[in-house]
């Protein structure tokens, strides 16, 4: 069911930007209920609805062509040819291929201080990230991952595997009814099977978009479950259907995605969940914490009463310091 390695970086480095699928998804809640129709025709709809003539998207949508003109300002555009412009970018970067942006990385000019370009480019996506982060899109995000009512089911990619695999590790020093799916074709479909009206499916999808991590989705959605996606800005497909989306920049200095923007997503994500968790959350970490110090990592035999005893010696009373 896994796909071959096919999650691709953008252009190069440069300022991250907010799609135009994100501007839409931040702005549901101001727009009227006319301009919401033509939201959901372009967040839902053929994903060309858009390049298609103003007339064209307003009888979709079943509006006026006032009401999407009025939708087309709103985000920030100064007409409908700048946003059908900006729109065909989107969809070329959506599908561009792995081996067509390591080309793009290679023939484009590179600046030879590597260590001051890599820390300025991950500086500003990570930033950005994290910044540009939905606030009720977070918090629903933060609800459906603490809600200790439900289990949570994390997936990632090819690469974003990675994760998927860090996430899911920390969520079960901090709450129960964790499972993380692995990639085999066996470990997901288990993961359809089981998926029930209770789960939270957390999904890690960037382009190009996994088939099964879709169907995954779809499969939660069928039970009732609920769908955190983290994604790029171009927004996996299964932004469609999910509860709530958390974007990060994969902007980096190598002509491959960087996870990092992700990973502080991640991070912060972890950090509200903490505090949702509050006691609760505390208690079982110390209770985790003590069985790992039994038997995750042991004292080797004969040393662990005396190593920690020497620890906490040093620790009551530290040794002088010279001056």
């Amino acid at each position: 069911m896994a796909n071959p390695p096919d999650e691709s970086s953008p252009e190069g480095p440069g300022p991250a930007r907010v799609s135009i699928a994100e501007k839409i998804r931040q702005r549901v809640g101001e727009l009227s209920p006319s301009e919401r129709r033509v939201a959901r025709a372009l967040l839902t709809g053929p994903p060309t609805i858009g390049l298609e003539s103003s007339v064209r998207l307003a009888r979709f949508a079943g509006v006026s062509g006032p009401t999407v003109s009025r939708f087309i300002a709103e985000l920030g555009f100064s007409s409908y040819a700048a946003f059908q412009r900006a729109l065909h970018e989107e969809i070329a970067a959506r599908v561009m291929s792995p081996i067509e942006v390591y080309h793009r990385h290679q023939e484009g000019e590179r600046s030879a201080d590597v260590l001051g370009t890599s820390a300025r480019t991950l500086g500003e996506a990570v930033s950005a990230s994290v910044s540009g982060l939905d606030p009720e899109e977070y918090r629903r995000a933060v609800s459906l991952v603490a809600d200790g009512g439900r289990q949570v089911l994390v997936i990632g990619g090819w690469f974003s595997q990675l994760l998927a695999g860090y996430l899911a590790s920390v969520l079960r020093e901090l709450r129960p009814g964790v499972r993380l799916v692995g990639p085999s074709a066996s470990d997901r479909a288990g993961a359809i099977a089981d998926i029930g009206r209770r789960d939270t499916v957390v999904a890690f999808d960037f382009r190009r978009y996994e088939r099964d991590t879709l169907e995954i989705a779809r499969a939660a959605q069928v039970a009732g479950g609920r769908i955190l996606l983290i994604t790029d800005p171009w927004l996996s497909p299964v932004a469609d259907i999910a509860d709530a989306v958390l974007t990060a920049q994969v902007t980096g200095p190598a002509p491959f995605e960087s996870l990092t923007p992700a990973l502080a997503v991640v991070e912060t994500l972890i950090t509200s969940v903490v505090d949702a968790l509050g006691d609760a959350g505390r208690d079982r970490f110390e209770r985790f914490g003590e069985i790992a110090e039994r038997w995750v990592h042991p004292w080797p035999d004969g040393a662990g009463k005396a190593g920690r005893e020497t620890a906490r010696e040093v620790a009551a009373d530290p040794p002088l310091q010279v001056q």
